[in-house]
């Protein structure tokens, strides 16, 4: 029965890393079903949400564990620790090894390559340069995204540590890159208010998300999808809200 135990406690906190590091509930419920028939549970019912796991099983004495974990932490996709969690629950359904030592090998999953925040930046410069370039922006209108793209970057890490709602910061971002558009072009230091507005505006845009939620719908996964489905459209209308309400505070005179 203890192991049981060790085995329904590492499965939730398996399933909420995965989560947390963008997994999609088709690879999540996948995983866990292999593990637990590498284990030989019986009769095992697993549910998931985002932002909640749940799960009943049996070994073949007939003892039965039900288990659940809430998920606040959010989504912090990181493709990396996600890779490293797939590999481990291959490993553990080849090796199947101790109930007791999955709990360290789970935190040996963790220990991925950080990226310093300095190469974080720089990646986010670089693909808003690129950007820049795609909806023609001019030197001036580059000047004021990259400009933007450090208060978002910056932003985005200090209020990460208090796991700050992302609708709001994605309104607030929008408003204040957006506001920081329209007194630059009005000091003619930016060319195209939109070209800054729409550039800027594509740090802030859920891709993962949207995609993981058409995958949970056509995979089966409705519920999931239509939710992580419609927190995309709040985030999205959130990006857009921010930058309307610069516009319509700061913006009348702009063409």
């Amino acid at each position: 029965m203890n192991d049981l135990n060790c085995l329904l406690d590492f499965i939730l906190k398996f399933s909420e890393r995965m989560l947390v590091s963008g997994a999609n509930l088709e690879r999540l419920d996948n995983c866990v079903y292999h593990i637990c028939d590498a284990y030989g549970c019986q009769d095992v019912h697993f549910f998931a949400l985002n932002c909640y796991v749940s799960l009943s099983m049996k070994d073949a004495d007939g003892n039965r564990v039900t288990g659940q974990r809430c998920i606040w932490a959010g989504t912090d996709t990181h493709l990396e620790h996600l890779s490293h969690l797939n590999q481990l629950s291959r490993q553990i359904c080849a090796e199947k090894p101790e109930p007791t030592q999955l709990e360290g090998l789970l935190e040996e999953a963790g220990k991925v390559r950080g990226y310093s925040q300095p190469m974080l930046l720089a990646g986010f410069l670089l693909a808003m340069a690129g950007l820049t370039g795609v909806f023609d922006g001019s030197l001036k209108d580059l000047v004021i995204i990259l400009l933007n793209t450090v208060l978002m970057f910056l932003a985005g890490r200090f209020l990460r540590q208090i796991v700050f709602n992302k609708i709001v910061f994605n309104v607030l971002c929008a408003f204040v890159s957006g506001s920081i558009a329209i007194a630059a072009q009005a000091l003619g230091l930016a060319d195209d208010l939109y070209t800054v507005m729409i550039v800027n505006s594509m740090m802030l845009i859920p891709g993962i998300s949207m995609v993981n939620s058409f995958r949970n719908i056509l995979c089966g996964n409705e519920i999931n999808g239509l939710v992580e489905f419609f927190k995309v459209i709040l985030e999205t209308m959130a990006i857009v809200g921010g930058f309307i309400l610069s516009i319509y505070l700061f913006g009348g005179g702009v063409a």
